[in-house]
């Protein structure tokens, strides 16, 4: 086949083996992640070449619903996982002979470089890393029985691939005892020295505790001993960073019997920590033996396994006795249990270990439940700890970059290594830049920590073999989750005819209990969430089973359901739903909206997700973001859809908060001519109390009263619109008497919207018409009472994370300061706050507390010296509210 990237859709099909791959990923495994046009229509072109290429062939290349399929296997590479089941068997049944023709038969799969003839395609790129850290563990099987059969036709290729991995440990380890049974030690010798040279050279690092502890042998005892060998441990092949206060617990634990389950998901080091243990214990002269069940399968006999690792007969009488006795007083570490959880559970629970003094550390993804287990969960690294194994791995400097790519591989130990091994290629910035292609970036590690430890994909690769097909379906949907979700949540979008909801909490539990959900308790309940890595992971099976549109869609619906709580003419919930609810969702809502304005095509649903939530936007200073996606979705609806009013009154609310008046007030005005030609009448006086705040904006007193006094007049006279619109107008009519000068019947207003808020649990609400009240009651000279009054609306805004009332009530109290004769405090204040709105998007309009502001600011720049000013504003910067909402709070 002469196409390139004909053989390669070929190639990467045959890889699937038979199983359909979703048109995205296929596009992005042969392009990349280069903007192409009409990518899924090139992708059809290039699957009418392959088809045809096929010649008679072609029906094998069919198109399913989930994507393109190929009719084909890879049969040299099913032939090779044959042969490592079987080479897998013979090693632990400690059949040299075996493992030897297995290795022989698998390497003889390999006639050259893997996909040499597509190597220039994206995806090749993986599973050419995959397939040549396969190879390596394969030549090393084979090299090591061969040695231990004595032939000697492995000799020639170990000192091909000592020459070609100048810097594998295990390799070049095994080449020096070789050399040194056949009475060469000093030659074993000099080829270590030159390994301890090479490493700190190249990567500024000290061999391996395993390499420096055969050296030492060997110049203490030249000719090995033909006696049992001691027991050899996997070694970390660098220093240990992070997890020092798990170290050092676990190893006080450890000196003493009992049964430890490390547990934690995929990358998060269990491992790793369990080598530094044991190589501490071993160090320390006690017994320490490894037992890795990551090549055993169900069917395999543990006993015979664990014997293998302690060095006794697997077929004595009572081998488990054996192993007993031999363990006494030791430390078995049992790594990779997982998926063999009920048998390793079984055995660890027959070596009676409180009775022989046996410690026992296991690293699993999930717990054995047996009687006297202790579980350590191992969740990410502090972020201090993660960025300083970074720089170490990296020779990076700590900054904002590093902790970027730390957090975008969730802290985790197996991420932040891979992530670090780039940097021979990459700078920070440019890893910084493409680290959230983290599945296809972080494909490189070291050659000699097993294959499931070369990549983050390996890694999740073996997590998800490990889960039943509900538990893996459960897993892809929830992909569609931003930053968390609740039981509920995950009933109504996973849930569908195949899949009941009742069967979901259980799954939920059951992916926890594996490490592949975050459980977080709330005030509102539990939250589950995915790591990021996970997630991404997760989305990809979810696009390859074809089912992320009806998946995503009903993400959406659920968004709207919960959205539907706010729907109220006061544009709140009479429920406590208020900021909180928005916030914990705020990354769900705004995933769904970016659905729908992109692959979902679904406009008509952006102002049901966003306009119930009108005033939580302008607080999270995501008031122009909103306003693009609303401008989007308008353009694309009908005038006389409820969608179309609702996206519009939204709209004008933010475009207001922007400080543009005349263009809100236009937008507002379509708004309540598209609710009155609907009928909607609740919406009628939404859209009323929009204008209200629009015209105030503008100083246009006149039809701030007329508004407001219809708005009033109508949720007076409509039993179904809650009090807070009440409310809201007479704030409103009062601010209208206030400018005008009358601030009794102000006053008067103020406290009736008070009351109001106040009946309807509306905290936010009342903090405003407080911050109000107070402004009238310090223009008739009571200013303690104003103090009062300011000081009670900034303690419901603050506890009520309320931003833009906090900052209305500090203004309250900067402007009673000047009066005091404080021109510094409330210079500081109004410095700080000014900058506070910035952030947040939500400028002071009301045109005298504008006023009230500049004549604030004002009598500070005359009270105090132009250096003091300077001074007072130049140190005001950046300054968080927290302390000085703090400090009012404590002295008033």
């Amino acid at each position: 086949m002469k196409q390139p990237l004909a053989r390669a859709l070929a190639v990467r099909l045959g890889l699937a083996r038979g199983e359909a791959v979703a048109d995205d990923i296929l596009i992005r495994d042969l392009w990349g992640d280069v903007e192409l046009a009409r990518p899924t229509a090139r992708l059809r072109v290039l699957a009418s070449r392959l088809r045809g290429a096929l010649g008679d062939h072609g029906a094998a290349l069919s198109r399913t619903a989930a994507g393109f399929c190929l009719n084909a296997l890879p049969v040299d590479l099913i032939a090779v996982e044959e042969a490592m089941a079987a080479l897998d068997k013979a090693r632990r049944d400690g059949n040299q002979a075996g493992t030897y023709a297995a290795a022989q038969t698998a390497l003889a799969q390999w006639s050259g470089e893997p996909l040499s003839d597509v190597s220039e395609i994206p995806f090749a790129a993986v599973e050419q890393q995959r397939l040549e850290s396969l190879r390596l563990e394969l030549q090393l099987a084979w090299i090591q029985a061969g040695l231990a059969l004595g032939r000697d036709d492995v000799q020639a290729e170990l000192d091909r691939l000592v020459e070609l991995h100048p810097l594998h440990e295990r390799l070049i380890g095994l080449s020096a005892t070789a050399l040194a049974a056949a009475g060469n030690t000093e030659k074993a010798l000099s080829q270590l020295d030159r390994l301890r040279e090479t490493l700190a050279d190249e990567l500024g690092i000290d061999p391996s505790p395993e390499t420096v502890t055969l050296e030492e042998r060997l110049r203490a005892d030249p000719v090995p001993a033909a006696a049992k060998p001691k027991i050899s441990l996997p070694q970390a092949s660098k220093s240990f960073i992070g997890r020092s206060e798990e170290y050092a617990e676990l190893l006080t634990r450890l000196a003493e019997p009992g049964e430890i389950t490390l547990i934690g998901g995929p990358g998060a080091g269990k491992t790793r920590l369990a080598r530094e243990l044991a190589a501490t214990e071993q160090e320390r002269d006690r017994l320490v033996c490894w037992l890795d069940l990551a090549p055993l399968g169900p069917g395999d006999n543990l006993v015979s396994a664990l014997a293998a690792a302690v060095g006794e007969d697997g077929s004595a009488a009572d081998p488990l006795g054996q192993c007993t006795e031999a363990l006494r007083g030791a430390l078995l570490v049992v790594d990779n249990a997982e998926h063999l959880v009920e048998a390793a559970a079984l055995l660890v629970s027959d070596l009676d270990w409180q009775t022989n003094q046996i410690s026992i550390l296991v690293t699993s993804q999930r717990p054995l439940r047996i009687a006297g287990e202790e579980d350590r969960r191992l969740g990410p690294l502090p972020a201090e700890a993660a960025a300083e194994l970074f720089c170490a791995r990296s020779d990076a400097e700590p900054g904002p970059a590093v902790d970027a790519i730390c957090a975008a591989v969730d802290r985790f130990p197996l991420g932040i290594e891979l992530a670090a091994g780039l940097t021979r290629t990459l700078s920070i910035a440019q890893l910084a830049a493409r680290i959230e292609n983290r599945l296809r970036l972080l494909v490189r590690g070291p050659r000699d920590a097993g294959l499931r430890h070369t990549s983050l994909r390996a890694a999740l690769d073996w997590s998800h073999e490990l889960l039943e097909k509900p538990a893996r379906l459960a897993l892809r949907r929830l992909a569609v989750f931003a930053r968390g979700f609740t039981v509920e949540a995950a009933e109504q979008v996973l849930a569908d005819d195949d899949f009941p909801a009742e069967t979901i909490a259980g799954l939920l539990a059951e992916l926890s209990d594996r490490c592949l959900l975050t459980v977080v308790n709330t005030p509102e309940g539990q939250r589950f969430g995915l790591l990021e890595t996970v997630r991404d992971y997760a989305l990809e099976q979810l696009r390859a089973a074809g089912e992320e549109a009806v998946v995503r869609q009903r993400h959406v619906g659920w968004c709207i359901d919960l959205m539907s709580e706010f729907r109220s003419v006061s544009g709140r919930s009479p429920r406590a739903l208020t900021d909180r609810t928005v916030s914990l969702e705020e990354a769900n809502l705004l995933s769904a909206v970016e659905w729908c304005l992109g692959a979902g095509e679904a406009p008509e649903k952006v102002s049901p997700i966003l306009a119930p939530a009108w005033w939580y936007w302008p607080g999270r200073g995501l008031a122009t973001e909103v306003s693009g996606w609303l401008e989007r979705s308008i353009e694309a609806l009908p005038e006389d859809s409820e969608e179309y009013a609702a996206g519009l009154s939204t709209l004008a609310s933010l475009t207001r908060n922007r400080g543009l008046y005349a263009e809100a007030r236009g937008l507002a005005e379509r708004c309540l001519t598209a609710y009155r030609t609907l009928g909607n009448e609740d919406r009628v006086t939404v859209t009323l109390m929009t204008l209200i705040r629009i015209s105030l904006a503008q100083n246009d007193i006149p039809a701030v009263i007329e508004y407001a006094e219809e708005a009033e007049e109508r949720s007076r006279a409509n039993d179904r619109v809650s009090g807070y619109a009440r409310a809201a107008a007479l704030i409103y009519l009062g601010i209208a008497h206030r400018i005008g000068g009358d601030l009794t019947k102000a006053a008067d207003l103020f406290s009736v919207a008070i009351g109001q808020y106040r009946q309807n649990g509306d905290l936010a609400g009342a903090s405003i018409g407080l911050e109000n009240l107070s402004t009238v009651v310090r223009r008739r000279g009571e200013l303690e009472r104003a103090r009062e009054l300011a000081g009670e609306s900034l303690r419901i805004a603050w506890e009520n994370d309320f931003g833009s009332g906090v900052c209305g009530a500090l203004e309250a109290l900067a402007h009673l300061d000047a009066m005091t004769g404080e021109p510094a405090s409330a210079l500081r204040v109004l410095t700080i706050t000014a900058q506070h709105r910035v952030r947040i998007g939500s400028p002071v309009q009301v045109p005298d507390e504008v006023a009230d502001i500049e004549a604030t600011l004002t009598a500070a720049r005359a009270a105090l010296t132009p250096d003091e000013f300077k001074t007072i504003t130049a140190g005001s910067q950046d300054v968080p509210l927290a302390p000085v909402v703090t400090a009012y709070l404590a002295n008033h």
